[in-house]
């Protein structure tokens, strides 16, 4: 479970720097999850590890569903609906690929 939930945290950052090269707000969002880890136990070596997994994970992730998270970006910006957004991410990810 804190897998996914890394990978969601830092999906948007994540995403940021697969579409322009960089990312600006992204800094926030790993200094979040890094206190989180802290406040699990868990040492700065073993926090910056899973952080690293989080990142290349959800790159992998995205680059494999780019269709789906562009339309979904598409979704969203015209302010579609959460139920059409899923509607649309569904439609586009091909059942055998989740």
């Amino acid at each position: 479970m804190l897998n996914r939930f890394s990978c969601i945290a830092l999906a948007g950052v994540t995403t940021e720097y697969l579409l322009y090269g960089y990312s600006e707000g992204g800094l926030a969002d790993i200094n979040k999850l890094d206190a989180l880890f802290k406040s699990l136990g868990f040492t700065q070596k073993k926090a910056d590890s899973q952080v690293r997994w989080a990142v290349l994970n959800t790159a992998l992730i995205l680059r494999r569903h780019e269709e789906a998270r562009a339309k979904l970006a598409d979704a969203m910006s015209m302010g579609k609906s959460v139920g059409f957004c899923i509607d649309t991410i569904e439609e586009t990810i091909d059942e055998a690929d989740i």
